[in-house]
């Protein structure tokens, strides 16, 4: 539907017939997803569209639900040329309103320039996430060099293969408090690498996927028993990968904190992971050390 006031605008279901619009809104705000991300998304979630008189899509939301309770918003986005118009606390509302919204608890992980109108809307700061980037050959250089261990005694690393998938979504759903098996399967396959801790008896203890983006491999989710085994995995990325690495570590994990800068990685910025009517985020968070991507929250 067409509207005549940006300050009050109506929303409709995007589809997948509406990519190429909603990636040249990625591209006009300089986000790193790649179209593989944008499919995934408009598949297990709700994507949301506001245009403007002349049919030019100018803002959008996306809602993506977590099993009957939870739920996570990403993806607000508002044209360059069409921020501060109320565009964006009217995609809130239309996400709010909508019907997978009610009975879930809602997460997001917001921008420095959102973080006041999800204030606003009645999220509350739970924590904060750590985005890292830093460079393969320069990790791999400096782990060489540095005092910390990435030896692991009585687990190994190995290819995730399909049939670790229950096990492993199981330990994800554990980790954040909701199970997201459609959303894993799919970034599973998306991923360039994925990989298991295994102890010796043959139990998985952690795991962590690589996934494209551009010029990027972004590392997440991974779920691990100790920092060691989180380094350990990151460690058997950067072996394989020829790109730039990304992750997106939670706050409560200072081992890591500390560990990433010593390895050539750079802290970009700091954004708040935030939750609706609330201040806890559900789940086993102490062995949750990376997120599947801001957007998923």
């Amino acid at each position: 539907m067409l509207m005549d006031r940006p300050e009050a605008p109506s929303f409709d279901d995007l589809t997948l017939d509406d990519a190429p619009e909603i990636y040249n809104l990625i591209e006009s705000l300089a986000w790193t997803h790649v179209v593989k991300d944008l499919e995934i998304m408009l598949e297990v979630g709700v994507f949301l569209g506001a245009r403007d008189a002349k049919g030019n899509l100018v803002a959008t939301g996306a809602l993506f639900p977590y099993g009957k309770d939870l739920a996570s918003i990403g993806m607000i986005m508002v044209s360059p040329e069409s921020q501060k118009q109320g565009y964006g606390r009217a995609v809130m509302d239309a996400l709010h309103n909508h019907e997978i919204a009610q009975g879930r608890t809602l997460c997001l992980v917001a921008t420095e320039e959102g973080e006041p109108l999800y204030k606003k809307c009645g999220y509350a700061v739970a924590g904060r996430i750590r985005k890292f980037f830093g460079s393969s050959d320069q990790f791999l250089k400096e782990i060489l060099v540095s005092e910390l261990s990435t030896g692991l005694n009585d687990t190994n690393l190995r290819t995730m293969f399909e049939c670790d998938l229950d096990k492993v979504i199981a330990m994800d759903a554990q980790a954040i408090g909701a199970n997201r098996r459609r959303l894993f399967e799919k970034r599973y396959a998306q991923a360039d690498y994925a990989v298991v801790a295994e102890t010796q008896k043959g139990e998985i203890v952690g795991f962590l996927m690589a996934t494209p983006q551009r010029g990027q491999h972004h590392l997440g989710s991974m779920v691990a028993p100790d920092s060691k085994t989180a380094l350990a995995m990151i460690r058997y990325m950067a072996e394989r990968s020829d790109k730039e690495l990304r992750i997106d570590v939670p706050e409560r994990q200072e081992d890591l904190h500390k560990q990433l800068p010593l390895l050539g990685f750079k802290l970009i910025a700091n954004p708040p992971a935030m939750i609706r009517h609330q201040n806890v985020f559900p789940g086993c968070r102490e062995r949750y050390w990376s997120l599947m991507s801001q957007a998923y929250a």
